[in-house]
């Protein structure tokens, strides 16, 4: 059983404890958002979101403090400093069937072999898809696929490779 020192700690990193009753006896479980898959998304407002933005990521790992750098880095590099949308997977699932509005001038980058499969099928690969834009989604966003955020941060040879998929990707939007 938690403390009410810790089951307050917990509620404030907004991390929901839920207890399991089995026979008079109670378990304490804690889920993570990232493990909810029952999470209420406000399609309208993340079309508005989407459609206010010509650049969309969306990275296969956990949101940190390193990956929202790394993120910023990668766009300072491309020379992005606004029109930036972040999306998870479950914004990602939620705006497949929905039309995005001005779809030819957006750009929709995913890093990730989660993602790419999720976007492009099981059989689906970074390798096999990186070096060419890809046509995404209902609304045909063009998408460019490299390798997964937390894999940069692992191993810095990965770095030498995203910054070729940067560089093709600004010489196409140029």
């Amino acid at each position: 059983m938690f403390e009410a020192n810790q089951l307050s700690v917990l509620s404030e990193m907004g991390i929901p404890v839920w207890q399991l009753r089995q026979a008079g006896i109670v378990k304490e479980e804690v889920r993570t958002p990232d493990t909810d898959n029952h999470v209420e998304i406000d399609t309208a407002g993340l079309l508005a979101r989407v459609n206010a933005s010509n650049w969309l990521f969306c990275h296969d790992g956990k949101e940190s403090q390193e990956c929202q750098r790394l993120l910023q880095s990668i766009c300072s590099a491309m020379g992005i400093s606004q029109g930036i949308c972040l999306l998870s997977l479950n914004d990602l699932k939620a705006i497949t069937s929905e039309t995005i509005a001005s779809s030819e001038k957006k750009r929709l980058i995913l890093f990730g072999e989660s993602i790419v499969k999720q976007v492009f099928g099981p059989a689906s690969t970074v390798e096999s898809l990186r070096n060419e834009p890809q046509q995404a989604l209902q609304s045909n966003l063009t998408t460019f696929v490299s390798s997964s955020l937390q894999s940069l941060l692992e191993n810095t040879a990965n770095k030498k490779q995203v910054w070729q998929d940067i560089r093709q990707i600004k010489q196409l939007d140029s």
